[in-house]
């Protein structure tokens, strides 16, 4: 009878897995490179990751995926799965749909909207309105040279100090200073990002061959288990029945 229950719950299993609708993954892995120039330790890597794997799973980065792909964002959580692997730098990435195609996609849409977030926040975009400002000052620094020179010559010509040089030079001066703070920044930023955390692609995303869920053989094995569970179970109730009818008579 055990036998029995056990191979009905076996087929029951694998029978089930069968008739479920298939699921397919696609996964990519992100290096995260923590930079050796500052100290670091377990600490500072365990923190720095732990801060990854957070971003990944954020509605920064899967917010927007979701809107691309039309679908909600609690739908895009229940399909992604971040993970470290093997306590390495190795974030992988796994997504996963009812076929490859879509399993695939999905991967590469966080995958790139990833990498848009972290140079965001690496200083690029922070380096880009610093240049932008830079080269404004220095266009207005060459004018008021100019408009300097022109004035300097009036003064020379006609022997008087005027109230549109000493503007003149002010703003020169001005706008010197602030060509100088500008380019302290945009070295602050270049030293910073020299000893940042590097990040990089190392497997784009792949689908798996095969599907992920369901899984016939784990299903028929554990409807064996349960089944044997149940078996023993009903053996148990059989045998103390058995025995207080014996003991009765």
């Amino acid at each position: 009878m055990i036998l029995a229950i056990v191979m009905f719950g076996a087929a029951a299993g694998f029978g089930g897995a069968l008739l479920w609708p298939k699921e397919y993954a696609a996964r990519a892995d992100i290096l995260y490179e923590i930079s050796t120039e500052k100290p670091t330790g377990f600490l500072r890597e365990d923190r720095s990751l732990t801060t990854q794997l957070v971003t990944l799973r954020s509605r920064q980065v899967l917010g927007p995926v979701a809107v691309a792909n039309g679908v909600p964002v609690e739908n895009i959580e229940k399909q992604v799965t971040i993970s470290l692997l093997d306590s390495s730098e190795i974030i992988q990435v796994e997504a996963r749909a009812g076929d490859r195609d879509t399993a695939q996609n999905l991967t590469r849409d966080i995958v790139d909207r990833y990498q848009q977030v972290v140079r965001t926040q690496d200083g690029n975009q922070a380096a880009g309105y610093l240049n932008t400002q830079l080269s404004q000052v220095q266009g207005g620094l060459a004018k008021a040279r100019t408009d300097l020179e022109s004035q300097r010559a009036q003064q020379a010509y006609s022997g008087i100090g005027t109230a549109k040089l000493a503007a003149a030079e002010a703003q020169v001066q001005d706008l010197s200073d602030r060509e100088q703070n500008l380019r302290r920044q945009l070295d602050e930023i270049t030293v910073a990002q020299m000893d940042a955390p590097r990040t990089e692609v190392v497997v784009p995303p792949y689908g798996v061959p095969d599907p992920v869920s369901p899984r016939p053989v784990f299903a028929a094995v554990s409807g064996a288990l349960a089944a044997f569970v149940v078996a023993l179970l009903t053996v148990a109730v059989i045998v103390h029945r058995r025995t207080r009818t014996s003991g009765a008579e």
